[in-house]
């Protein structure tokens, strides 16, 4: 069971009026002094975590440029996911977050490790969202949360800023500053976080932030 609401976040300065990070566009929990572990990529510069790759069987390829993280997959049938060990402890309480844009349909992947690819939390052009786990060689991804609408605070055809808070046994997730859902929070295997893309999708990600105790 989730509880979806729509719970305005009035200290969420997204789009470029931030003042935190390289590229200025997240809210950042500085008010919370118990995240003592951050992992900041903002896709300025050199890539230092292994996330270009190039797939030409699956059509596939992702690449640092100009400031974000650009994720191609070409294929009408296969889904492609990028992940890196950000060393956040996701057995306590964590926060992660990214502003993304595509084409089509881009999630955020959350809580996967070598064996298990954790979570993905997914919006697409239309501003509908969606929460799946993510299968692994030997099972389906299932469905947690079908696609939702959220029209009136997801933009579409553009940046929206994804959030999943992990506090007190709970996941609560937002776009854009606005909370949409929240629900009991489920086994996590490890601290790897990133993007997972669609068949037929060219996404984009300005930056990720994962904070933990």
């Amino acid at each position: 069971m989730f509880l979806a609401s729509c719970v305005q976040r009035n200290d969420y300065p997204y789009g470029n009026n931030g003042n935190n990070g390289n590229n200025g566009n997240y809210y950042n929990h500085t008010t919370d002094t118990s995240y003592q572990n951050v992992f900041d990529e903002e896709f300025n510069g050199g890539d230092h975590y292994a996330w270009s790759f190039t797939d030409p069987t699956d059509s596939a390829y992702a690449s640092i440029s100009n400031g974000s993280y650009v994720y191609v997959d070409y294929s009408t049938v296969q889904s492609n996911m990028t992940v890196v060990n950000t060393g956040a402890n996701t057995q306590g309480n964590f926060t992660v977050q990214t502003r993304i844009k595509s084409n089509n349909i881009m999630g955020l992947v959350f809580g996967a490790s070598s064996s298990d690819n954790g979570y993905a939390f997914y919006i697409d052009t239309a501003g509908n969202y969606s929460l799946y786990k993510e299968g692994t060689g030997t099972s389906a991804s299932t469905t947690i949360i079908p696609s939702t609408q959220d029209s009136l605070y997801a933009v579409k055809d553009n940046w929206n800023v994804l959030e999943i808070d992990q506090v007190g046994g709970n996941w609560t997730g937002y776009i854009n500053g606005t909370q949409v859902f929240q629900m009991a929070a489920r086994t996590i295997s490890g601290s790897n976080f990133g993007f997972k893309v669609l068949p037929a999708t060219v996404g984009y990600a300005d930056y990720l932030v994962v904070k933990s105790n």
